[in-house]
């Protein structure tokens, strides 16, 4: 997060600049310009082009730090904790007052990685994953790591994600949708309803196997 409004400018000059041309043709002194400071200013802040393309990317996967990632997940039930993981993430990358850039500058990200992106996945994303996968496991019955839990968990995130990087197809396809607070609360709502019947039903099997694999280990 900025530590001034120096910064601030920087950063978000930056976000626009790196989520136009990508990291490797964006000029710092075209951020610069944009931003209203000299180059010096750069350096000072952030080392160098490399040092600040690692903070507005994390700026960006952040959204901008507007919503605070918990990963306890707040909720008395499992369902109320996978309607608040996915109305969160929502509101960070799909929120009517969010700017478009971050969306972009990831979506460049995750075509070409720089060096820069394994520190987001371990700062940002890895934490929402380790969370999303504790909560399906919790579900269905299987161990964080098991392949079915992983699975479950890349199904709701790329549920919600299809809204982020899907966006301009959807409002082509669906003119009236509008990305405004009591839309993500339906869409959140709706996502975890959905996903939740079907982890129900994973966990429905995943009992009734382990049921019969007792069973047939008596019978020997």
């Amino acid at each position: 997060m900025p530590r001034d409004a120096t910064e601030a400018r920087i950063l978000e000059s930056a976000g626009h600049v790196f989520a136009e041309t990508g990291f490797q043709f964006a000029k710092v002194r075209d951020i610069c310009a944009r931003a209203g400071v000299n180059l010096a200013a750069v350096n000072y802040h952030f080392g160098d082009k490399m040092g600040l393309y690692n903070e507005v990317l994390r700026y960006a996967a952040c959204a901008a730090g507007v919503v605070k990632f918990d990963p306890v997940l707040p909720g008395r039930t499992p369902e109320a904790k996978l309607r608040a993981f996915t109305l969160g993430m929502l509101q960070q990358i799909c929120g009517e007052d969010r700017p478009a850039w971050p969306v972009r500058l990831m979506t460049h990200e995750l075509a070409q990685p720089t060096p820069a992106f394994d520190g987001v996945v371990d700062q940002v994303m890895r934490p929402k994953n380790v969370a999303i996968r504790a909560l399906v496991a919790g579900i269905i019955g299987r161990p964080a790591g098991h392949r079915q839990t992983r699975l479950c968990a890349q199904s709701i995130i790329g549920q919600i994600t299809t809204y982020a990087h899907g966006r301009e197809a959807l409002i082509r396809l669906w003119p009236e949708l509008r990305f405004n607070p009591k839309t993500l609360d339906e869409i959140a709502g709706h996502i975890a309803s959905f996903s939740y019947a079907a982890l129900q039903s994973f966990a429905r099997r995943n009992a009734a196997a382990k049921t019969k694999r007792k069973q047939t280990a008596r019978q020997k």
